[in-house]
């Protein structure tokens, strides 16, 4: 449809579609419209000259450098203002679009978000965990969760991950410490899951619904890598049709949006609706970018209509290049043989995770030659692998070229003489999780100060400590430190590996807890 055959009113009329929780059939003809898309195009179109923000004025403002970085885009960089949004209207562009995504993504209700599935699971939380309640949640949850929890004022029970002994990642939660976790607290409220893992690693999702539904508790999933798997009947199943009732996921990560854009889609009975749309109004923006709302528009059609196809199409294209390396001497890939893992029920094949470990690179050193030798940029690294996204936007050239750089570099054989052995030497053994002794918003908003890291041990810590590898807090607000995980941290310290969430990244202090916040 061409931005000359929308209306001003956002498209909305006897055809939109209603809440009806449907899967979306791709030859539904309202699945093919675009309504915010077709407002932006529509307002350039018509060639108003803007009396709103933003204050460059459709780019003419804007630093040249800016300019030349952004062109056209800095024309379309629109507010929800009257010429692209009829504000007379109830719901207008914005609402049919959340209307169709609701559809397409076999929902009740779905919000469009334009910072990213950080702030989506920040609403989720405080949707289903007001101050006081209990959650359960793993213990790899994104930091956003932990953060989400310092906004409530929930209290969490951790679970921990089963950890690959091979690739030191971690992968998901067993569905049977969900069963233990629900026996013991049968007061939580809500059961909060991360699926897929950061290397497509696919939990038991409806297992762990059905015990959580038994013992009257929501059910979120943090799908944020996980937007394309409702779309083709190869990749694994997505969490909303396993029963979940709500689930975040980040529209850019793997499918066509642009940086930050990202839906919550919920469904049932079990939460209510309403309160989730108004912690939405609250956390988002009330000057979204339309770019971003448009790209979510764009990416909900182009996935009803052509996913099947398009993720066929790049599942081969994996599959081809994780053969190909896989016969590579020194050279591992993680393949379906994860899912022997009693917490996998699934693999997304279309994550390649590679390995030269064998060789002696650790995949830091693995990624840098990467990006300085042969100008591959890959999505990330740990100790031991890098993790790459393919996608339809790939081709045969661009797998190519990835694994001719990681053939050639194989070919130069065992790093600087490194052995096998050396890939032990990568791998690190968790220390046992310590007791959480106040909830993460008490220890957060407390009165703090700063002591070295060995003499923290029995101290209640203020902040997270996340290692990579496995990506998984050792410590969070409000836990206590143990002996053992002070030494844990010495030994990552003199390793020179990477920790997140500490003011002092190079972890010679710890901010503790000297005061906690007291509970309203």
């Amino acid at each position: 449809m061409s931005s000359s055959q929308t209306d001003d009113a956002g498209g909305q009329g006897p055809d939109t579609p209603g809440h009806s929780g449907g899967t979306a059939d791709r030859g539904d003809p309202r699945q093919r419209r675009t309504p915010i898309l077709d407002g932006l195009l529509l307002y350039r179109e018509r060639d108003y000259v803007p009396f709103h923000m933003p204050g460059h004025k459709r780019g003419r403002g804007a630093p040249p450098r800016l300019r030349e970085a952004l062109g056209a885009a800095l024309d379309v960089d629109l507010p929800l203002t009257p010429g692209f949004e009829d504000t007379r209207q109830r719901a207008g562009r914005l609402g049919a679009a959340e209307e169709l995504a609701a559809q397409a993504w076999n929902a009740d209700r779905a919000f469009f978000l334009t910072n990213g599935s950080s702030g989506g699971l920040h609403t989720l939380v405080l949707a289903l965990a007001p101050p006081g309640s209990v959650v359960v949640a793993p213990r790899n949850a994104h930091v956003a969760l932990t953060d989400g929890l310092i906004l409530s004022g929930a209290m969490p029970i951790y679970l921990e991950p089963e950890i690959d002994s091979e690739w030191g990642v971690a992968l998901n939660v067993p569905p049977q410490r969900f069963r233990d976790a629900l026996a013991t607290h049968p007061e939580a409220r809500a059961v909060f899951v991360s699926s897929p893992s950061y290397n497509g690693c696919c939990a038991h999702i409806e297992p762990i619904v059905t015990a959580a539904h038994a013992a009257g508790a929501t059910v979120a999933v943090d799908q944020a890598w996980g937007a394309h798997l409702h779309f083709c009947s190869a990749l694994p199943a997505g969490a909303l049709e396993q029963g979940a009732d709500a689930m975040v996921t980040s529209v850019h990560k793997l499918t066509g949006g642009v940086s930050q854009a990202s839906l919550i889609a919920a469904q049932g009975e079990r939460l209510d609706l309403d309160r989730l749309a108004a912690v939405v109004a609250m956390l988002r923006s009330t000057s979204m970018l339309v770019q971003i709302l448009a790209s979510i528009d764009a990416t909900r059609m182009q996935m009803v209509t052509e996913g099947e196809e398009l993720w066929q199409r790049a599942l081969e294209l994996a599959a081809s290049a994780r053969s190909r390396l896989a016969r590579v001497p020194g050279l591992r890939c993680m393949d379906a043989a994860v899912t022997e893992h009693r917490s996998v029920a699934d693999l997304d094949l279309t994550r390649l995770t590679v390995s030269a470990a064998d060789l002696g690179w650790a995949g830091y050193e693995l990624e840098w030659e990467l990006r300085e030798r042969y100008r591959i940029a890959v999505e990330s690294a740990d100790a031991i692998g890098i993790v790459m996204n393919v996608t339809y936007a790939d081709t045969s050239e661009t797998l190519d070229r990835l694994v001719a750089a990681l053939t050639a570099i194989a070919a130069e054989g065992p790093r600087s003489g490194a052995t096998r052995a050396d890939r032990a030497a990568l791998q690190l053994t968790l220390p046992p999780f310590s007791r959480l002794l106040m909830t993460p918003r008490a220890a957060f908003f407390a009165t703090t100060r700063t002591v070295p890291l060995r003499s923290c041990v029995g101290e209640v810590s203020a902040e997270v400590v996340t290692p990579y590898p496995p990506g998984v807090p050792v410590l969070g607000p409000g836990e206590k430190i143990s002996s053992e995980i002070v030494a844990f941290l010495e030994d990552f310290k003199r390793r020179g590996l990477r920790v997140h969430g500490p003011h002092d990244p190079g972890l010679d202090t710890m901010r503790v807890v000297e005061r906690p916040l007291e509970d309203d």
